[in-house]
């Protein structure tokens, strides 16, 4: 398989986060839309498989990846203010330059990034008289960035012609909660093959993941965990319950060392909900880290 890079443009402010999982059930969904659920489920056949067709990370500001998960340090019992206030920015890092473990095209990211979190008010819906409840507000956070340009990894044996074609169909109509009402405006801009720098069996995860340590050494896995309580959405959701079973992923950013070279980690999941059909992304796009990377994110 050939890992490659979109380059992404983001239009509009978001609500849900760009987590690699939650983009790659909008491929599915772009492919039910265009072209039928039996083309879903030969999509799904193939990415059950134990080397899927397509995987995709979460996106990240434009000429970055996931910081890998950093080492525990000792602290010192006592410190300076300098020092304290540099463990406290290294700790809110969260991406780190591509350029170091990938060979992108992109300048070196310099400029800081975040997401600006900031509320919005609403009205309350009467479902029954289908009118505006007056006097009942709710606020919900949308995520603005400050830079609009992300880089999206995908892994795949499609060509990159089809690439581009299921990510233009999975964020046709906008992504995650509220596109209906115009968050998460994202356009595709550009596909390119991308090369790993470095030969290794140390890898840091580039999306959310589940893995049943087969595959990885005993005790070399630093990862934070979420849980995900997913939802299915468009004609599904009007007539069976849209929560999917929650599941305990390992987050981007994950690293760990294998017994042998990987491009993947992770499986597709299945029985997540009480129709069988629906399933779950739980692989990620890895990356090798250098020896000197990897010294850095273990203990």
């Amino acid at each position: 398989m050939q890992l490659y890079k979109a380059s992404l443009k983001l239009k509009s402010s978001l609500v849900t986060p760009l987590k690699g999982d939650t983009i790659w059930g909008h491929i599915v969904w772009g492919i039910a839309n265009h072209e039928g659920e039996d083309a879903v489920k030969k999509f799904l056949d193939a990415e059950k498989k134990s080397e899927p067709e397509l995987i995709v990370s979460s996106a990240f500001p434009k000429g970055t990846i996931c910081k890998p998960f950093p080492k525990h340090e000792m602290r010192k019992l006592q410190m300076s203010k300098k020092e304290y206030a540099q463990i406290k920015k290294k700790k809110k890092e969260k991406f780190v330059s591509a350029e170091k473990y990938l060979t992108v095209s992109d300048e070196v990211y310099e400029k800081p990034f975040k997401f600006e979190q900031v509320q919005t008010m609403h009205n309350s819906i009467n479902r029954f008289s289908e009118t505006v409840e007056e006097g009942n507000l709710f606020t919900t956070e949308e995520m603005w960035a400050t830079h609009q340009d992300f880089d999206l990894y995908v892994l795949s044996s499609y060509s990159k012609e089809k690439i581009k074609q299921l990510l233009d169909w999975a964020f046709e109509n906008g992504y995650g909660a509220d596109s209906s009402v115009g968050k998460g405006h994202i356009q595709v801009a550009d596909i390119e093959p991308v090369q790993t720098k470095t030969c290794s069996t140390k890898y840091v995860a580039l999306a959310p993941f589940v893995t049943d340590f087969s595959v990885i050494k005993e005790d070399s896995l630093r990862a934070n965990t979420f849980i995900r309580t997913g939802k299915i959405g468009g004609a599904y959701s009007s007539f069976m319950s849209p929560y999917k079973k929650t599941v305990i992923l390992f987050d981007e950013g994950a690293v760990f060392e294998t017994e042998k070279p990987i491009q993947f980690i992770g499986k597709l999941i299945e029985n997540v909900h009480s129709d069988d059909k629906i399933c779950q992304s739980g692989f990620a796009p890895v990356i090798p880290l250098g020896e000197d990377e990897w010294k850095n994110v273990t203990k």
